[in-house]
């Protein structure tokens, strides 16, 4: 769904969408049979007009039947969200801004209850917010929230408010190669993210690919998604916009069904679209373009020359057979992508064609090459298990159409976040050894985990596009980090050593414990609902007695660690009270997200990085405790650390990179 984005404003009874009874109106278009009747008709008149308007009403959208949602449109869980100005429709849906007490503006796909009429369009309305809401990538549009009213379903989504790639092309009629090899790696990476997922779009095209605010392109719109079970399953469902449609979607059974080659398809249509300036089978007639379709019935014009490294790409993304089309991790091995590409596009190219694309090196362009790759996810080597469909993500009670199974708050974390608002305080906090029993709040120093998460995902995603961000950090200093763990939480909880001697431990209770070394106090970090996260300092020869229980804890695993466990990091001075926050483990590696903002991952290989200073930093550990620090873009930029080689350097700063977004949007 195409969607134009202005300034919230507030409405009054003289904008749109300002109706008292809260009803869209049907506007019909005037022909020979609807221009004013007379008071008096034949009889036979009023029934053909009656039988006009009947046939008329039918060939409305679904999304004619979408009520304008009320200015506040309240949810099950508590939030509040005010409606805004009219964004858009699809035939499906109609799209609203909504902005919540915060300020922040979302897009809001409004699916009126009304269209759901049956069993399937329900079922298809849960599939497209199950497969949505279970997808994280820096190319898709980020799935927000989903909840209802009594007359629509609303689908709360990141606003990108640059509009989408057809509004482009429609200013711009064409547009550079250099500027649609940006593109498409940014739609192969979502495309391959989607793919190894299981997930097959079925509707790409450049309609439903906008830009957010950076002019990085998001992948929307999952209405005709679907999951394939297995590699050999396939879809026979015909469905998709006409001028992308694969051939064996249009054969149906007959033609043994579709699978993730449609998507390779549809890629191929819109770079052709970017650079000739229309879809190759467009016609005015849908016949007309299927038959061409059928047939591969297309040329490039002679009026409009692209280069013959594209025809040979274009070419073979077009292939009538599904087979023989290149894999999603082929197509970026064509000498196409091996031209002139910019390290970004800028809003300029929104209206006009920038300048200076010409002037880019063939080193740079292969430098930006790479870099955008590892933003876009092209060097992950897997994603996470593939989206499911459940039954119970399907059922819903009798009155309501959403389940409690697509509810946001369906997923209990095992450690509790805190609410983003206490993270705008600027209070500096230093610990004193003179004070017993006192509660100090940590919001400050402990809750800037929230913001370094925007910041690491900032200076990856943007790589080198401001090289001087690398020169404010004059102080190459190695962090503090875990250096020793057990993980115990079938019991008492999760246990840690930091590189300066400082045991502490996470408890199944989300509260930790840490008791500092050479030293006579102890610290409990608590999470206080109202207040956020809060530390409290205690004596280790005089202190209540119900920490006794935990104070043996403590003990016992750090005998255990001192006398089982091998440090992974000299020793070295405390620099500052660090907690561990929360921790993630897969089959990859352990994620660890420190109270300073820090964040460390251990990969099975035994390296171990550390992302620091708000994301400007990283350091290596090797396996034998080589520990080195230095500029993340610095390593970004020549792929690797300068002293000690770490082995699939960018494939692990693209796995860091998706783990901390995942995080930044739980």
């Amino acid at each position: 769904m195409s969607v134009r984005t202005q300034p919230l404003q507030p409405l009054n009874n003289g904008q749109i969408n300002a109706r008292s009874n809260n009803i869209t109106p049907i506007k019909l278009k005037k022909s020979k049979d609807f221009y004013e009747v007379p008071s008096i008709q034949p009889p036979q008149a009023v029934q053909q007009q009656q039988q006009n308007l009947q046939k008329k009403k039918k060939k409305e959208k679904l999304s004619a039947l979408c009520k304008t949602p009320p200015s506040v449109v309240r949810t099950r869980n508590g939030r509040d969200y005010k409606r805004g100005l009219f964004l858009g429709e699809g035939g499906f849906a109609r799209c609203f801004q909504m902005k919540d007490s915060s300020g922040q503006i979302y897009a809001a796909k409004t699916v009126a209850k009304a269209s759901i009429k049956n069993e399937k369009t329900k079922t298809k309305l849960l599939s497209e917010i199950k497969i949505h809401k279970s997808l994280n990538h820096p190319n898709i549009v980020n799935f927000i929230d989903c909840f209802e009213d009594d007359i629509n379903v609303y689908i709360l989504l990141e606003i990108c408010p640059n509009q989408s790639l057809v509004e482009l092309l429609k200013t711009r009629k064409r547009l550079t190669e250099p500027e649609v090899r940006f593109f498409m790696v940014q739609i192969i990476g979502a495309v391959k993210y989607l793919h190894s997922r299981r997930v097959i779009h079925r509707d790409l095209k450049l309609g439903n690919i906008f830009f957010d605010p950076q002019m990085n392109l998001k992948i929307g719109d999952f209405g005709l998604a679907s999951i394939l079970p297995s590699n050999d399953s396939r879809k026979y469902t015909i469905c998709g916009t006409p001028n992308y449609i694969a051939p064996e979607v249009l054969g149906g059974k007959n033609n043994g069904g579709h699978s993730f080659e449609v998507d390779i398809w549809a890629i191929g249509i819109m770079m052709y679209a970017l650079l000739v300036g229309k879809p190759p089978f467009q016609s005015k007639d849908v016949q007309i373009i299927y038959e061409r379709i059928k047939k591969s019935d297309y040329d490039f014009p002679i009026d409009k020359p692209i280069s013959e490294d594209a025809k040979h790409l274009i070419r073979d993304l077009l292939e009538t057979n599904p087979i023989k089309r290149p894999s999603i991790n082929e197509i970026l091995n064509y000498n196409w992508f091996k031209g002139t590409f910019p390290d970004k596009i800028n809003e300029v190219s929104l209206t006009k064609q920038p300048e200076g694309l010409d002037l880019l090196s063939k080193g740079q362009s292969a430098i930006n090459f790479n870099l955008i790759k590892a933003n876009s996810g092209i060097y992950t080597p897997k994603a996470k298990n593939p989206v499911e469909i459940l039954k119970t993500d399907l059922q819903s009670e009798s009155r309501t159409v959403l389940p409690k199974s697509l509810s946001p708050n369906d997923t209990k974390l095992k450690y509790k976040e805190v609410d983003a608002n206490v993270y705008s305080t600027k209070k500096k906090i230093q610990f004193n050894s003179n004070f017993q029993n006192s509660i100090v709040n940590l919001n400050s120093t402990t809750m800037k985990t929230y913001t370094n998460i925007r910041k690491m995902e900032s200076i990856v995603m943007n790589g080198l596009h401001d090289n001087t961000r690398e020169f404010e950090i004059t102080n190459y200093e190695n962090p503090t980090l875990i250096s020793k763990w057990v993980d115990y939480s079938n019991k008492y909880g999760f246990s840690y050593q930091l590189n300066n001697d400082d045991i502490g431990v996470l408890f199944n209770d989300n509260n930790t414990l840490l008791k500092l070394t050479n030293d006579d106090q102890f610290l409990e970090l608590l999470l206080m609902e109202d207040e956020g996260w809060t530390c409290i300092e205690n004596n280790i020869s005089n202190y209540p007695n119900k920490y006794k229980r935990q104070l043996e804890i403590v003990d016992f695993f750090a005998k255990y660690m001192n006398s089982n466990l091998s440090k992974v990091s000299d020793l070295q001075q405390r620099k500052e009270i660090v907690f561990l926050r929360r921790y993630t483990r897969t089959s990859e590696f352990i994620m660890f997200e420190m109270t300073n903002g820090n964040f460390q991952f251990n990969f099975k290989d035994h390296h171990k990085i550390v992302i620091s200073n708000n994301g400007l930093l990283i350091t290596h550990i090797s396996p034998n405790r080589i520990t080195q620090t230095h500029p993340l873009l610095h390593i970004l930029r020549h792929g690797d650390f300068p002293s000690v080689h770490l082995p699939d350097c960018l494939d692990k700063i693209s796995i860091i990179k998706e783990a901390i977004q995942e995080k930044a949007y739980m």
